[in-house]
Protein backbone atom coordinates (compact mmCIF):
# COMPACT_ATOMS: atom_id res chain seq x y z
CA UNK A 1 0.00 0.00 0.00
CA UNK A 2 1.75 3.50 -0.76
CA UNK A 3 0.67 7.14 -1.66
CA UNK A 4 -3.15 8.66 -1.57
CA UNK A 5 -4.48 5.31 0.12
CA UNK A 6 -2.15 4.94 3.42
CA UNK A 7 -4.26 8.24 4.98
CA UNK A 8 -7.53 6.40 4.46
CA UNK A 9 -6.24 3.32 5.40
CA UNK A 10 -4.60 4.21 8.85
CA UNK A 11 -7.61 6.68 9.72
CA UNK A 12 -10.16 3.17 9.18
CA UNK A 13 -7.91 1.39 11.14
CA UNK A 14 -7.48 3.85 13.91
CA UNK A 15 -11.47 4.41 14.32
CA UNK A 16 -12.42 0.53 14.29
CA UNK A 17 -9.73 0.36 17.04
CA UNK A 18 -11.27 3.21 19.28
CA UNK A 19 -14.59 1.92 18.54
CA UNK A 20 -15.28 5.00 16.38
CA UNK A 21 -14.11 7.73 19.38
CA UNK A 22 -10.97 9.03 16.74
CA UNK A 23 -13.93 10.30 14.39
CA UNK A 24 -16.03 11.88 17.26
CA UNK A 25 -12.83 13.56 18.30
CA UNK A 26 -11.76 14.67 15.18
CA UNK A 27 -15.27 15.84 14.74
CA UNK A 28 -15.43 18.01 17.87
CA UNK A 29 -11.99 19.39 17.00
CA UNK A 30 -13.03 20.32 13.61
CA UNK A 31 -16.05 22.43 14.94
CA UNK A 32 -13.80 23.68 17.98
CA UNK A 33 -11.19 25.39 15.68
CA UNK A 34 -14.05 27.13 13.66
CA UNK A 35 -15.41 28.44 17.26
CA UNK A 36 -11.75 29.76 17.61
CA UNK A 37 -11.49 31.34 14.29
CA UNK A 38 -14.27 33.23 14.60
CA UNK A 39 -13.25 34.24 18.13
CA UNK A 40 -10.10 35.19 16.77
CA UNK A 41 -12.00 37.18 13.69
CA UNK A 42 -14.08 38.67 16.02
CA UNK A 43 -11.16 39.91 18.55
CA UNK A 44 -9.02 41.78 15.29
CA UNK A 45 -12.19 43.44 13.99
CA UNK A 46 -12.80 44.70 17.66
CA UNK A 47 -9.31 45.97 18.37
CA UNK A 48 -9.19 47.70 14.85
CA UNK A 49 -12.29 49.24 16.20
CA UNK A 50 -10.17 50.81 19.34
CA UNK A 51 -12.27 48.77 21.98
CA UNK A 52 -11.54 48.38 26.03
CA UNK A 53 -10.42 45.28 26.76
CA UNK A 54 -13.27 45.02 28.80
CA UNK A 55 -15.41 45.29 26.03
CA UNK A 56 -13.02 42.62 23.70
CA UNK A 57 -13.24 40.12 26.38
CA UNK A 58 -16.94 40.65 26.64
CA UNK A 59 -17.54 40.67 22.69
CA UNK A 60 -15.57 37.03 22.49
CA UNK A 61 -18.38 35.56 24.65
CA UNK A 62 -21.87 34.30 23.66
CA UNK A 63 -23.61 37.02 23.78
CA UNK A 64 -23.05 38.07 20.46
CA UNK A 65 -23.96 34.82 18.65
CA UNK A 66 -27.27 33.20 18.30
CA UNK A 67 -26.47 30.49 20.80
CA UNK A 68 -27.74 31.23 23.93
CA UNK A 69 -27.93 28.88 26.56
CA UNK A 70 -30.95 29.25 29.01
CA UNK A 71 -29.82 26.13 31.39
CA UNK A 72 -26.41 25.24 32.92
CA UNK A 73 -25.46 21.95 34.20
CA UNK A 74 -22.38 22.02 36.82
CA UNK A 75 -21.08 18.80 37.63
CA UNK A 76 -19.64 14.90 37.54
CA UNK A 77 -18.49 13.52 34.00
CA UNK A 78 -17.87 10.00 35.00
CA UNK A 79 -17.51 6.61 33.16
CA UNK A 80 -19.49 4.28 34.47
CA UNK A 81 -19.09 0.71 35.38
CA UNK A 82 -21.95 -0.97 35.97
CA UNK A 83 -21.93 -5.40 37.15
CA UNK A 84 -25.10 -7.24 37.43
CA UNK A 85 -25.48 -10.54 38.68
CA UNK A 86 -27.42 -12.75 36.98
CA UNK A 87 -31.48 -12.97 37.21
CA UNK A 88 -31.35 -16.52 37.30
CA UNK A 89 -29.85 -16.54 40.42
CA UNK A 90 -29.83 -14.19 43.78
CA UNK A 91 -27.15 -12.37 44.54
CA UNK A 92 -24.47 -13.91 47.04
CA UNK A 93 -22.84 -11.59 48.74
CA UNK A 94 -19.13 -12.11 49.96
CA UNK A 95 -18.60 -13.96 46.95
CA UNK A 96 -18.27 -14.15 43.09
CA UNK A 97 -21.04 -13.92 41.28
CA UNK A 98 -22.36 -14.82 37.54
CA UNK A 99 -23.79 -11.74 35.37
CA UNK A 100 -22.76 -8.89 32.89
CA UNK A 101 -20.25 -5.98 33.03
CA UNK A 102 -20.97 -3.00 31.03
CA UNK A 103 -19.37 0.45 30.71
CA UNK A 104 -20.99 3.49 30.13
CA UNK A 105 -20.95 7.10 30.48
CA UNK A 106 -22.87 9.01 33.02
CA UNK A 107 -21.87 11.03 36.81
CA UNK A 108 -24.89 13.12 37.95
CA UNK A 109 -24.16 16.59 36.39
CA UNK A 110 -23.39 14.41 32.48
CA UNK A 111 -26.37 12.48 32.97
CA UNK A 112 -28.86 15.53 33.50
CA UNK A 113 -26.99 17.75 30.46
CA UNK A 114 -27.82 14.74 28.47
CA UNK A 115 -31.23 14.39 29.20
CA UNK A 116 -31.39 17.84 28.67
CA UNK A 117 -29.79 17.79 25.37
CA UNK A 118 -31.30 14.58 23.95
CA UNK A 119 -34.65 16.54 24.58
CA UNK A 120 -33.08 19.68 22.72
CA UNK A 121 -32.84 22.04 25.48
CA UNK A 122 -28.86 22.93 24.20
CA UNK A 123 -27.71 22.48 28.27
CA UNK A 124 -23.95 24.36 28.36
CA UNK A 125 -21.88 21.75 30.67
CA UNK A 126 -19.53 22.86 33.28
CA UNK A 127 -17.47 19.54 34.51
CA UNK A 128 -14.13 18.84 34.97
CA UNK A 129 -11.99 15.57 32.96
CA UNK A 130 -8.47 13.63 33.32
CA UNK A 131 -6.26 14.42 30.44
CA UNK A 132 -6.62 11.09 28.96
CA UNK A 133 -8.71 8.97 26.40
CA UNK A 134 -11.58 8.12 28.48
CA UNK A 135 -12.37 12.09 29.19
CA UNK A 136 -11.92 13.28 25.56
CA UNK A 137 -14.31 10.18 24.24
CA UNK A 138 -16.62 11.01 27.01
CA UNK A 139 -16.80 14.60 26.62
CA UNK A 140 -16.71 13.66 22.09
CA UNK A 141 -20.38 11.76 23.05
CA UNK A 142 -21.13 14.38 25.05
CA UNK A 143 -21.81 16.90 22.06
CA UNK A 144 -21.83 14.59 19.46
CA UNK A 145 -24.41 12.67 20.02
CA UNK A 146 -25.94 14.44 23.02
CA UNK A 147 -26.71 17.71 21.79
CA UNK A 148 -24.64 19.34 25.12
CA UNK A 149 -22.63 22.54 24.64
CA UNK A 150 -19.05 22.83 25.92
CA UNK A 151 -16.60 26.12 26.20
CA UNK A 152 -13.05 26.48 26.77
CA UNK A 153 -13.67 27.84 30.17
CA UNK A 154 -16.13 25.43 30.91
CA UNK A 155 -14.25 22.45 31.07
CA UNK A 156 -11.43 21.53 33.05
CA UNK A 157 -8.75 19.37 32.11
CA UNK A 158 -6.19 18.09 34.77
CA UNK A 159 -2.64 16.92 34.57
CA UNK A 160 -2.13 14.02 36.84
CA UNK A 161 -5.72 13.10 37.39
CA UNK A 162 -7.67 10.66 36.04
CA UNK A 163 -11.32 11.16 34.56
CA UNK A 164 -13.54 10.41 37.07
CA UNK A 165 -14.82 6.72 37.31
CA UNK A 166 -17.73 4.78 39.08
CA UNK A 167 -18.65 1.13 39.78
CA UNK A 168 -21.76 0.16 40.51
CA UNK A 169 -23.27 -3.28 41.94
CA UNK A 170 -26.32 -4.46 41.28
CA UNK A 171 -28.27 -7.42 42.47
CA UNK A 172 -30.50 -9.17 40.49
CA UNK A 173 -33.14 -6.83 40.51
CA UNK A 174 -31.16 -4.43 39.26
CA UNK A 175 -31.63 -2.24 42.61
CA UNK A 176 -27.82 -1.33 43.74
CA UNK A 177 -26.23 -2.89 46.12
CA UNK A 178 -22.94 -0.94 46.36
CA UNK A 179 -20.47 1.43 44.15
CA UNK A 180 -17.11 2.07 44.36
CA UNK A 181 -16.31 6.05 43.47
CA UNK A 182 -13.15 7.78 41.88
CA UNK A 183 -13.64 11.10 41.41
CA UNK A 184 -10.57 13.13 42.51
CA UNK A 185 -10.80 14.61 39.71
CA UNK A 186 -14.36 16.28 40.14
CA UNK A 187 -12.93 18.91 43.12
CA UNK A 188 -11.47 21.03 40.01
CA UNK A 189 -14.84 21.41 38.16
CA UNK A 190 -14.88 25.21 37.34
CA UNK A 191 -17.50 27.31 38.65
CA UNK A 192 -19.81 29.57 36.61
CA UNK A 193 -19.30 33.31 36.91
CA UNK A 194 -22.14 35.81 37.34
CA UNK A 195 -20.92 37.45 34.18
CA UNK A 196 -21.14 34.26 32.20
CA UNK A 197 -24.70 33.21 33.56
CA UNK A 198 -25.77 36.52 32.22
CA UNK A 199 -24.26 36.75 29.13
CA UNK A 200 -25.95 33.05 28.28
CA UNK A 201 -28.73 34.28 29.76
CA UNK A 202 -29.55 31.70 31.72
CA UNK A 203 -32.56 30.92 33.19
CA UNK A 204 -31.84 27.70 35.15
CA UNK A 205 -28.57 26.60 37.10
CA UNK A 206 -28.26 22.82 38.03
CA UNK A 207 -26.04 21.49 40.03
CA UNK A 208 -25.03 18.21 41.68
CA UNK A 209 -23.08 17.74 44.77
CA UNK A 210 -19.77 16.53 43.02
CA UNK A 211 -17.68 19.45 43.70
CA UNK A 212 -16.64 20.54 46.61
CA UNK A 213 -19.33 22.85 49.31
CA UNK A 214 -17.17 25.75 48.55
CA UNK A 215 -17.47 25.25 44.90
CA UNK A 216 -21.06 24.69 44.32
CA UNK A 217 -22.39 27.32 47.37
CA UNK A 218 -20.04 29.94 45.06
CA UNK A 219 -22.00 28.35 41.67
CA UNK A 220 -25.52 28.72 43.62
CA UNK A 221 -24.64 32.04 45.00
CA UNK A 222 -23.64 33.40 41.03
CA UNK A 223 -26.98 31.93 39.93
CA UNK A 224 -29.04 33.76 42.40
CA UNK A 225 -26.97 36.97 41.61
CA UNK A 226 -27.04 36.37 37.87
CA UNK A 227 -31.19 36.01 38.40
CA UNK A 228 -31.09 32.02 37.21
CA UNK A 229 -33.34 29.42 39.41
CA UNK A 230 -31.05 27.30 40.97
CA UNK A 231 -31.86 23.54 40.86
CA UNK A 232 -30.11 21.06 42.94
CA UNK A 233 -29.94 17.48 42.49
CA UNK A 234 -28.29 15.89 45.85
CA UNK A 235 -26.14 12.92 43.87
CA UNK A 236 -26.02 10.74 47.59
CA UNK A 237 -27.12 10.73 51.04
CA UNK A 238 -23.72 11.70 52.52
CA UNK A 239 -23.28 14.45 49.66
CA UNK A 240 -26.42 15.84 50.56
CA UNK A 241 -26.07 16.09 54.08
CA UNK A 242 -22.71 17.94 53.95
CA UNK A 243 -24.23 20.67 51.60
CA UNK A 244 -27.31 20.96 53.15
CA UNK A 245 -25.50 22.24 56.83
CA UNK A 246 -24.46 24.99 54.85
CA UNK A 247 -27.14 27.41 54.68
CA UNK A 248 -25.66 29.73 52.81
CA UNK A 249 -25.89 26.88 50.00
CA UNK A 250 -29.57 26.15 50.71
CA UNK A 251 -31.31 29.30 50.84
CA UNK A 252 -30.23 29.78 46.79
CA UNK A 253 -32.25 26.87 45.84
CA UNK A 254 -35.63 26.94 44.21
CA UNK A 255 -35.65 22.97 43.28
CA UNK A 256 -34.35 19.81 44.67
CA UNK A 257 -34.21 16.57 43.72
CA UNK A 258 -33.93 13.80 46.49
CA UNK A 259 -34.93 10.78 46.82
CA UNK A 260 -36.59 10.05 50.52
CA UNK A 261 -32.62 9.07 52.49
CA UNK A 262 -31.41 12.52 50.92
CA UNK A 263 -34.65 14.32 51.74
CA UNK A 264 -34.09 13.30 55.75
CA UNK A 265 -30.60 13.75 55.70
CA UNK A 266 -30.94 17.20 53.84
CA UNK A 267 -33.82 18.29 56.65
CA UNK A 268 -31.61 16.60 59.39
CA UNK A 269 -35.15 14.93 60.46
CA UNK A 270 -35.26 11.37 61.49
CA UNK A 271 -37.70 9.06 59.35
CA UNK A 272 -39.47 7.37 61.42
CA UNK A 273 -40.73 4.01 59.41
CA UNK A 274 -43.99 4.79 58.03
CA UNK A 275 -44.16 3.51 54.65
CA UNK A 276 -47.27 3.65 52.73
CA UNK A 277 -48.55 0.48 51.03
CA UNK A 278 -48.14 -0.27 47.58
CA UNK A 279 -50.70 1.94 46.16
CA UNK A 280 -51.47 4.29 48.76
CA UNK A 281 -52.06 7.85 47.82
CA UNK A 282 -53.24 9.50 50.46
CA UNK A 283 -51.33 12.09 51.73
CA UNK A 284 -51.60 11.60 55.37
CA UNK A 285 -49.42 8.67 54.92
CA UNK A 286 -46.79 10.67 53.81
CA UNK A 287 -46.39 12.83 57.00
CA UNK A 288 -42.83 11.79 57.97
CA UNK A 289 -41.73 12.72 54.01
CA UNK A 290 -44.36 15.98 54.16
CA UNK A 291 -42.75 17.48 57.73
CA UNK A 292 -39.04 17.00 56.26
CA UNK A 293 -40.25 18.75 52.75
CA UNK A 294 -41.68 21.50 54.67
CA UNK A 295 -38.27 21.77 56.98
CA UNK A 296 -36.24 21.98 53.96
CA UNK A 297 -39.09 24.41 51.89
CA UNK A 298 -38.39 26.72 55.24
CA UNK A 299 -34.53 26.88 54.29
CA UNK A 300 -34.88 27.79 50.51
CA UNK A 301 -35.13 30.91 48.43
CA UNK A 302 -37.57 32.49 49.76
CA UNK A 303 -40.94 32.61 47.66
CA UNK A 304 -41.44 30.07 44.72
CA UNK A 305 -39.51 26.57 46.07
CA UNK A 306 -40.22 22.82 45.29
CA UNK A 307 -38.58 19.56 46.60
CA UNK A 308 -39.51 16.74 43.87
CA UNK A 309 -38.90 13.63 46.04
CA UNK A 310 -38.90 10.67 44.08
CA UNK A 311 -40.52 7.47 45.90
CA UNK A 312 -39.27 4.37 43.95
CA UNK A 313 -42.19 2.07 42.93
CA UNK A 314 -44.70 4.69 44.61
CA UNK A 315 -44.07 7.62 42.84
CA UNK A 316 -43.17 10.80 43.46
CA UNK A 317 -44.14 13.91 46.02
CA UNK A 318 -44.45 17.06 44.74
CA UNK A 319 -44.01 19.64 48.33
CA UNK A 320 -44.31 23.57 46.83
CA UNK A 321 -44.05 26.71 48.63
CA UNK A 322 -45.36 29.65 47.17
CA UNK A 323 -44.48 32.46 49.34
CA UNK A 324 -43.38 33.27 52.14
CA UNK A 325 -46.42 33.53 54.32
CA UNK A 326 -48.32 29.96 52.49
CA UNK A 327 -48.03 26.97 54.01
CA UNK A 328 -46.31 23.96 51.93
CA UNK A 329 -48.39 22.06 49.47
CA UNK A 330 -48.27 18.48 48.54
CA UNK A 331 -49.13 16.45 45.32
CA UNK A 332 -48.71 12.91 45.07
CA UNK A 333 -48.09 11.34 41.84
CA UNK A 334 -48.43 7.79 42.01
CA UNK A 335 -46.73 5.63 39.46
CA UNK A 336 -49.39 4.26 37.70
CA UNK A 337 -47.37 1.96 34.67
CA UNK A 338 -46.09 -1.17 35.47
CA UNK A 339 -42.40 -0.76 34.55
CA UNK A 340 -39.66 -4.04 33.76
CA UNK A 341 -37.22 -2.39 35.77
CA UNK A 342 -33.85 -3.07 33.59
CA UNK A 343 -32.13 -0.09 35.98
CA UNK A 344 -32.15 2.15 38.78
CA UNK A 345 -29.19 3.43 37.81
CA UNK A 346 -30.02 7.54 35.70
CA UNK A 347 -33.63 7.45 36.85
CA UNK A 348 -33.35 9.96 39.26
CA UNK A 349 -31.23 12.12 36.63
CA UNK A 350 -33.66 11.91 33.87
CA UNK A 351 -36.65 12.99 35.84
CA UNK A 352 -34.82 15.96 37.00
CA UNK A 353 -33.33 16.83 33.52
CA UNK A 354 -36.91 16.20 31.69
CA UNK A 355 -38.37 18.35 34.77
CA UNK A 356 -36.49 21.27 34.32
CA UNK A 357 -36.86 20.73 30.43
CA UNK A 358 -40.71 21.31 30.63
CA UNK A 359 -40.07 24.09 32.93
CA UNK A 360 -38.45 25.42 29.66
CA UNK A 361 -41.34 25.41 27.42
CA UNK A 362 -43.77 26.80 29.79
CA UNK A 363 -45.17 24.04 31.82
CA UNK A 364 -45.90 24.30 35.13
CA UNK A 365 -44.24 21.99 38.28
CA UNK A 366 -47.13 19.33 38.27
CA UNK A 367 -47.08 19.41 34.38
CA UNK A 368 -43.11 18.90 34.84
CA UNK A 369 -43.75 16.03 37.09
CA UNK A 370 -45.49 13.83 34.38
CA UNK A 371 -43.39 14.59 32.05
CA UNK A 372 -40.07 13.55 34.18
CA UNK A 373 -42.43 10.35 35.51
CA UNK A 374 -42.73 9.47 31.69
CA UNK A 375 -38.78 9.84 30.70
CA UNK A 376 -37.79 8.30 33.91
CA UNK A 377 -39.54 5.05 33.02
CA UNK A 378 -36.97 4.72 29.40
CA UNK A 379 -34.05 4.53 32.09
CA UNK A 380 -35.79 2.32 34.22
CA UNK A 381 -36.02 0.26 30.73
CA UNK A 382 -32.97 0.30 29.19
CA UNK A 383 -30.02 -1.66 31.09
CA UNK A 384 -26.87 -0.45 28.55
CA UNK A 385 -26.77 3.16 29.53
CA UNK A 386 -27.86 5.49 32.22
CA UNK A 387 -29.90 7.85 30.34
CA UNK A 388 -32.09 6.11 27.84
CA UNK A 389 -31.03 7.25 24.06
Amino acid sequence: MEGRDVTPFILRAVAEKTGGDSLRSNMSLVKRNAEVGADIANSIRDLSQGRSKKEWVQSTQPQNSPHKHRVVCVGGAVIDTVAKSSTENKMIIGTSNPGKIHRSDGGVGRNVAEVLGRLGSKPLFYTAIGNDDGGRGLMARLGDECGVVTITQSVHIAEGSNTAQYLALLDHRSDLVGGVADMEVLTKIPVPSVEELEVHGVEFLVLDSNAPVDAVTEAAQNGVEAGSLVCFEPTSVPKAQLLSSSSEFVECLSYVFPNEDELFAMSELDDDGVVPNEGETSLDEYKPLRDAASKLLSRMKPGNSHVVITLGSRGVLLACKKDLSSSPEFTHFPADIVVRVRSSNGAGDTLCGAFVHALLQGANPEESVKFGMKAAISSLECAEHAISP
